[in-house]
């Protein structure tokens, strides 16, 4: 009985919460609205108009070419970035020696404006498809960085101690308590990065690509 009394419970907890986000996502587009009713369409225009052209766009084969173009430069960055961070992280985890020499490099990135890190990009590699990929990775690279060393920071030291007086082999101690301790951080880390990544992608093509959906921002502009 008492368990189902939870589970009912849990229920209307949920109830609740998508109730809050519908909600949520109807005060959006009554803003939406009433800012698209105050100001002129080119700044801002109404939910309808923008379903239309988005309709029209989604008809048209050049828009999911370019999408394509723009996804798989956001997923080799996304991918690039959060393999480097990652490694980067259980390295300075591990050693804190690492993670002293890492931390200046670390704020340097994230504090820098992305736009001179694209500058920086775009005289390094020129226009095109790599300096997109290498601004996505190098914007998101950071933030794996961080959730990685955080989750190697939690991990019990318990573990790690038995396991050096059992002598446990290095691999052995990654795949079975450094692995599973930083998951759910690195998750965290990722989720924040691919927001991160889809952004800097299209900063990356609006200015320095000849293709791709910030570029197609950039001659509708």
């Amino acid at each position: 009985m008492e368990a189902r009394n939870k589970g009912t419970a849990g229920d209307g907890k949920s109830s609740s919460s998508v109730g809050f986000i519908i909600l949520g996502v109807a005060a959006l587009f009554l803003i939406w609205q009433v800012l698209s009713m105050t100001l002129p369409d080119i700044i801002i225009a109404s939910p309808a108009g923008t379903a239309r052209a988005l309709w029209d766009l989604v008809t048209t084969a050049n828009l999911w070419e370019q999408l394509g173009i723009t996804l798989s430069r956001i997923l080799l960055g996304v991918i690039g970035g959060s393999v480097a961070g990652g490694l980067l992280g259980i390295a300075a985890g591990l050693n804190r020696r690492w993670q002293a020499f890492l931390e200046p490099l670390r704020w340097v990135v994230m504090t820098v404006p992305s736009i001179i890190i694209l500058v920086i990009v775009l005289l390094l590699f020129g226009l095109g498809s790599t300096q997109v990929i290498a601004m996505t990775g190098l914007i998101t690279l950071p933030f794996t960085y961080v959730s990685t060393v955080e989750g190697m920071q939690a991990i019990d030291r318990r573990l790690i101690e038995m396991a050096q007086v059992y002598r446990l082999p290095r691999n052995l101690r990654f795949s079975h308590i450094y692995l599973p301790g930083i998951g759910t951080a690195v998750m965290a880390g990722l989720t924040l990065a691919a927001g991160i990544g889809v952004r800097a992608a299209i900063l990356a093509e609006f200015l320095g690509a000849n293709n791709g959906i910030g570029h197609g921002i950039y001659l509708s502009w």
